[in-house]
């Protein structure tokens, strides 16, 4: 008898708000989460984060006609699970800030980081973490 492993993986703030604002791939990403396809987690630091990136002038400027603030986090909390990031590390020297999201995957035993920040991406993995760009990821889970 053979299990499927689900796939856990943990978003970057700009795919989590990209996918919310614009759509495109890394709301495939989010829909295939919503479909049990795979797995999101977030910790209270990203949801943070989620939530002061979209109270940007320049971010809300985007939405606030259609959708407010809270409804979009709304999103992110029905879609994603929380996990409490215990374990603090020091690997993305370039913008310390984004470390919060390898604690984040290394508390979910998640298999990927996806994201758009040139710093997490240049890492490329932590210890069983594979960080990938939204395209690479959708490419490599099909």
């Amino acid at each position: 008898m053979s299990t499927k492993r689900v796939v856990k993986i943990v978003l970057d703030t700009n795919v989590w708000v990209s996918a919310l604002l614009w759509g495109g791939k890394p709301a495939e990403i989010i829909e295939a989460a919503e479909k049990g396809k795979l797995r999101i987690f977030i910790s209270e630091e990203i949801a943070t984060n989620i939530s002061q990136v979209l109270a940007y002038p320049k971010i809300e400027k985007i939405y606030k006609t259609e959708l407010r603030r809270q409804e979009l986090i709304e999103q992110v909390l029905k879609t994603a699970k929380f996990v409490k990031a215990t374990t603090k590390v020091e690997v993305v020297n370039e913008h310390p800030a984004d470390n919060k999201f390898i604690e984040c995957a290394l508390a979910a035993k998640a298999n990927y980081i996806v994201s758009g920040d040139n710093h997490l991406l240049n890492v490329v993995s932590y210890k069983e973490i594979q960080i990938s760009s939204v395209s690479d990821f959708l490419e490599l889970t099909g």
